[in-house]
């Protein structure tokens, strides 16, 4: 058994790290639900709706979820922690789910394997290669053209699954992580920097400051999200029956001779757009992370249309915009965006795109959007889920794209562009 010492250690370590220490109000929440714990009450979601975020004594939680969601966010923070630690912990914090007292269980004595981090991320690798196997054994057992899901023969992917045409990429939307080298030499914690997407972003930045190197080490994961995996179901269903074949990469392996010879489906968040943002001008599209939001400037004489998400929380609730988005490329490419802000976004445009009635939807909302022409549109669709379950969409923009800036232009607006 451990005292009421340990524990606080225990907290105060798990308060100190990346996941927690950047955030105040979790910080907050978790030493409350641990002092109340350590004093012997069992806090309730009316107890700690009215003592830790102020609400009055007509408090509701039937009306007012805010406890839940602040505890389930807690929760996958407190998980994000000891799947991405790689010190021992003979004693781990939960708080089960549909309670609120914290919980000190102790772990097995044997050893974590070295560097789990990983293995746990290169398991995203894995599932896109049995992915690839599964649906690439289904490919050479083809089904009838009557047996064909209705997708295949939307306009959206006309340029996909066209005989003799080229092959697709897909690239799904990975971050990319680096290690901080402790002062021992050693490596210590996983970081983000946003400067740093790509092998070769890292061997840059290291030219231009060889110090950066002493300070991080290139990690050997990434992460790919929910929606991406999720994105790959759908979309792959459609590609199987494409005559020219398909391959999947990661956007932090993604490279602009990849363009050259395939057709590039992308999915994933615009965090991860990486080596793909110099071709935004092709769509003529502009956005930031921070605040999130997005430009869109079709044609020549258009106004241009903003989109800002309103709630995007990671996780839970989200509302966010989902962009599908059809360009033609460098060298004859076709270049297939299915983007947003969370999984939320992603999910929806991956679904959109794949939706047998996605004509007849845009037509009855906007009678100047026929398909004469289905190489260059965008198409913005408002979405709201919780935990990668869609419940409301609702197209908000479509236009079929005639104005392209040129590429000087859109390389210039992509250096004050949010990554």
């Amino acid at each position: 058994m451990i005292d009421h010492s340990q524990r606080r250690q225990i907290l105060a370590e798990i308060l100190g790290s990346p996941d927690f220490k950047e955030s105040k109000r979790y910080q907050d929440l978790l030493q409350y639900l641990v002092e109340e714990t350590l004093a012997g009450r069992v806090p309730k979601e009316i107890t700690i709706g009215m003592q830790f975020f102020g609400k009055e004594a007509s408090f509701d939680p039937k009306e007012d979820p805010i406890v839940r969601v602040y505890l389930n966010n807690l929760r996958r923070k407190l998980e994000h922690y000891y799947l991405t630690s790689e010190e021992r912990h003979p004693y781990r914090l939960g708080i089960p789910k549909g309670h609120y007292q914290v919980e000190f269980v102790e772990v097995p004595e044997k050893p974590l394997p070295a560097r789990k981090y990983r293995s746990l991320f290169n398991s995203a690798a894995v599932l896109v290669v049995v992915a690839a196997f599964v649906v690439g054994y289904f490919s050479h057992n083809a089904l009838t053209p009557d047996e064909r899901p209705a997708a295949a023969n939307s306009p959206v992917w006309a340029e996909f699954v066209k005989p003799n045409g080229r092959p697709t990429l897909v690239v799904l939307g990975d971050y990319f992580f680096l290690y901080e080298r402790n002062v021992d030499g050693k490596i210590g914690n996983f970081v983000r920097d946003l400067k740093v997407n790509t092998p070769e972003d890292f061997k840059q930045i290291v030219k231009q400051d060889p110090v950066f190197a002493k300070r991080f080490v290139q990690s050997d994961f990434t992460f790919l999200r929910p929606s991406s995996s999720w994105g790959l179901g759908q979309v792959l269903p459609v590609l199987q029956h494409s005559p020219n074949g398909y391959s999947l990469k990661l956007a932090s392996r993604f490279n602009v001779d990849d363009l050259k010879s395939n057709n590039v489906v992308f999915i994933g968040s615009f965090k991860t757009l990486y080596g793909l943002q110099k071709y935004l001008h092709i769509f003529g599209l502009e956005y930031t992370i921070s605040p999130a939001g997005f430009r869109i400037k079709a044609n020549p004489g258009d106004s241009v249309r903003a989109f800002t998400p309103s709630e995007i929380k990671g996780g839970n609730y989200e509302k966010d915009f989902a962009i599908v988005a059809k360009g033609s490329g460098p060298d004859g490419s076709t270049i297939l965006l299915l983007l947003g802000f969370s999984d939320t976004g992603v999910i929806e445009a991956a679904r959109a795109s794949t939706d047998p009635q996605i004509l007849e939807t845009i037509g009855s909302k906007f009678t100047h959007a026929a398909f004469a022409d289905s190489s260059n549109f965008t198409m913005v669709v408002e979405t709201e889920g919780i935990n990668q379950a869609i419940f409301k969409s609702e197209i908000r923009h479509f236009v079929h794209q005639t104005y392209q800036p040129d590429v000087t232009t859109s390389r210039q607006a992509d250096t004050s562009r949010g990554r």
